[in-house]
């Protein structure tokens, strides 16, 4: 547990940065964010297999936008997410 919130953490981090995406802002990366953390959450309490095989993808993407240059590809991460997350 406390891996996925650091996971979620980690990423929640990029929204903080101050570059912009044409439809992404960095307010809208973290609402996303929050969105996400919220499901990651209630997954580990209810399928922790599942969250299991979503957290090397997350790991992966905190690396990825530890530095918030990529706001969109970030915007499109989270929304990938949200989308396995409620299948």
């Amino acid at each position: 547990m406390k891996r996925v919130l650091f996971t979620a953490t980690a990423i929640l981090g990029l929204a903080a940065a101050p570059a912009f995406a044409e439809d992404c802002t960095a307010e809208t990366v973290q609402t996303k964010a929050m969105e996400v953390s919220t499901k990651i959450q209630a997954l580990a309490a209810t399928d922790p297999a599942k969250m299991a095989d979503l957290m090397p993808k997350m790991q992966e993407a905190a690396t990825r936008f530890q530095d918030g240059s990529n706001l969109g590809e970030a915007c499109a991460y989270y929304d990938e997410m949200l989308a396995e997350l409620d299948s």
